[in-house]
């Protein structure tokens, strides 16, 4: 199969169309926060949401996805997964460490004076945000990783079945 046969386009034009989607839905997450101040950590957060979204989607559907099939593909997001959940750990930590702070400041400065009240659910909607996107990051991790151990697990359950029905 070619590298640009119809198919393979096919699947590429609709991966990055779920990767604009879960772009926007990251963003639109994100956005009350940097409607309200010049949020300094923008691309971590939009990341966080946009790794639970396309983490999930591919623990859901890695049989469907090609470029998931190879071995060698596998196996370099496990490996880069693992490095990349002790990152991302330390990087909740920091956000949640700010976020104890209970300064609107340690985010960036806002664009106009907030008042206790909006200050207080700013705050507020920001520890949601990180705990439910930055857990949700760590957990899709997680299941990847497991999913993948699954899949090649089974994926060599069968060729040793199959080996032993053929001798």
């Amino acid at each position: 199969m070619s590298l640009f046969s119809k198919e393979n386009i096919f699947h590429f034009a609709k991966e990055l169309i779920w990767w604009a989607i879960t772009l926007m839905i990251a963003f639109a997450v994100v956005y009350p926060i940097y409607q309200k101040i010049d949020y300094m950590f923008l691309k971590m957060n939009m990341f966080f949401v946009f790794l639970t979204i396309t983490y999930f989607r591919w623990t859901v559907s890695i049989r469907n996805l090609p470029f998931l099939q190879p071995v060698w593909t596998r196996f370099a997001l496990f490996a880069l997964n693992v490095s990349l959940f002790v990152y991302l750990m330390g990087e909740e930590q920091k956000f949640l460490m700010r976020v104890d702070n209970f300064f609107v400041e340690d985010f960036g400065m806002a664009w106009k004076e907030l008042s206790m009240v909006e200050a207080e659910k700013l705050m507020r909607y920001i520890y949601s945000e990180i705990v439910l996107f930055g857990t949700g990051a760590l957990i899709m991790i997680f299941v990847f990783n497991a999913r993948i151990i699954i899949s090649a697990w089974q994926f060599y359950k069968y060729k040793a079945d199959k080996a032993f029905v053929n001798n």
